[in-house]
């Protein structure tokens, strides 16, 4: 696995964090991207892996907000040239580790029943399924609930 230099991101990110979410198969809302990082609401943390010590290039990001007193992982983006090399597991794991610092002690989400790459990853990382939501998205796919007890239990092996 390739160690990525992971940071909170801000509105210097706002352009790279854009071209992330624009590859991905499933875009947020451009506006509501530059409303979160331009505002800066305190309510929501954007997490960026990057490849170098410094910010020069963001490989993914994380979004990471506050659901009925629980971590909430909104969203995971990765950039398809970077996809499979360990980059949503290390994004995950810091999201985990910022809620368990903010004083949740789960962290919970929602992904795609048909997204069996993410279902995999989070599933690896200790995230139990819950209920199914119908409908949930725009485009009527249905969501996977899942949530995990902070802090993530890790298995050495996913680090090799």
């Amino acid at each position: 696995m390739i160690l990525a230099n992971i940071l909170f991101c801000d509105q210097d990110d706002l352009g790279q964090i854009l071209e992330v979410n624009r590859a991905s198969p499933y875009p947020w809302s451009e506006r509501i991207i530059t409303r979160d990082l331009l505002v800066g609401d305190t309510r929501l943390s954007y997490i960026g892996a990057f490849a170098s010590a410094g910010k020069e290039k963001l490989l993914g990001y994380a979004v990471l907000g506050d659901e009925k007193g629980n971590g909430l992982l909104m969203n995971l983006a990765v950039l398809p040239a970077h996809r499979r090399r360990g980059f949503g597991t290390q994004l995950t794991v810091a999201a985990a580790e910022c809620a368990r610092d903010m004083g949740f002690s789960a962290l919970a989400l929602r992904v795609r029943l048909s997204n069996f790459a993410a279902l995999a990853l989070y599933g690896s990382l200790g995230f139990k399924i819950g209920a199914t939501l119908e409908n949930f998205y725009s485009n009527g796919d249905a969501a996977q609930y899942m949530s995990a007890k902070l802090p993530l239990v890790i298995a050495e092996e996913m680090w090799e």
